[in-house]
């Protein structure tokens, strides 16, 4: 009996816990902000001004202005001088590569060849196997040769429970069109195959010209 009752807790915990820890983290993101940019507002601001809620606010705003100002030639300039100033600091140069290139996977554009979720076929020991991955180019054009070449494509292997992968480039005929989604793709591989979540994405297969 209580081998039954642990059974039905752990599947409430797990089909609850990842609500709970997204809402605890948009609550700290929330609360940090709040912290952070309320502690300074309380010094700038005359005594009696500051609101509860106002340090979100202004955090909100500045991403916001920062988002359009990034648009201007000069400000665009500055980010790019700073962030090649990151890329040389052997530590940071790492982290900030990785979060950044983990962050602009979700951030890119459904029009490009990103969302398109194909199996690599492979061989391992004399063993079949099949990785998943995205195709991230069918052109190779204007890249120094010996990169890719008709027929090929590149295709970004993600790793399970980590922040990266590989990138190889394989003939066209060792890829399969999975017709799934971009984000049940990339949850079913960083959680090592354990999300079960069934449905269909927009996925087209991979491109046939160039």
């Amino acid at each position: 009996m209580f081998k039954g009752i642990g059974k039905i807790m752990f599947q409430g915990l797990v089909a609850m816990l990842p609500a709970l820890l997204t809402i605890y983290i948009l609550y700290w993101l929330v609360r940090s902000a709040e912290m952070v940019l309320g502690s300074f507002l309380e010094i700038l601001l005359p005594e009696g001004w500051y609101l509860p809620g106002m340090g979100l606010l202004v955090g909100l705003a500045g991403t916001l202005v920062l988002g359009i100002l990034l648009n201007a030639f000069l400000v665009r300039r500055m980010f790019d001088l700073s962030e090649s100033l990151m890329n040389r600091i052997p530590l940071v140069k790492t982290l900030y590569g990785s979060l950044k290139d983990f962050v602009g996977f979700f951030a890119t554009k459904r029009e490009t060849q990103f969302n398109q979720v194909v199996a690599l076929d492979l061989e391992f020991g004399g063993l079949p196997m099949r990785m998943i991955g995205f195709v991230t180019r069918s052109d190779f054009h204007g890249l120094p040769q010996g990169i890719g070449s008709d027929g090929e494509v590149a295709v970004y292997l993600p790793l399970s429970y980590q922040i990266g992968g590989y990138t190889v480039i394989v003939p066209r005929s060792r890829i399969t069109p999975i017709d799934m989604s971009t984000h049940r793709a990339m949850g079913f591989v960083v959680t090592g195959g354990l999300t079960t979540d069934k449905g269909h994405g927009n996925f087209h297969g991979p491109e046939t010209g160039h």
